[in-house]
């Protein structure tokens, strides 16, 4: 199975946090699946720890080496990302750039998203979403 994470799972992963779901946690450790992390997260999780809206321990650069040792592949933001990201359609109250940009992810390299946020289930048309 090919999965992206989304932030918060990506996160809560490498944080080893039992909000992340037990389910979810035995699919990103399962070795026959490819576990895949949008460029985008970094960006996002970078945004947030420098405008205070989360905090961490250790600097955006340690990030890179956990996607590294957990055996992740990063994927760029490409051209057919933001193209397909301009197609999805706004969602009322969901207008989350990352979230968007994250399901285009997934929608062009046909990888499932590992997240609880409930407004990806606006989305479940074009992407699957586990949990």
């Amino acid at each position: 199975m090919n999965i992206l994470l989304d932030t918060h799972a990506f996160i809560w992963f490498m944080e080893d946090n039992p909000l992340l779901s037990r389910k979810s946690k035995r699919t990103i450790e399962n070795p026959q699946n490819n576990v895949f992390i949008s460029v985008v997260s970094l960006y996002e999780i970078a945004i947030k720890l420098k405008i205070g809206m989360i905090g961490f321990d250790k600097p955006i650069a340690s990030f890179f080496n956990d996607i590294t040792e957990y055996n992740l592949t990063l994927i760029p933001i490409s051209e057919k990302h933001l193209i397909t990201y301009d197609s999805i359609p706004l969602i009322p109250n969901h207008k989350d750039p990352f979230d968007r940009l994250i399901i285009a992810t997934a929608i062009i390299d046909r990888l499932s998203i590992i997240s609880i946020d409930k407004q990806f289930k606006h989305y479940k048309e074009l992407v699957s979403i586990l949990w």
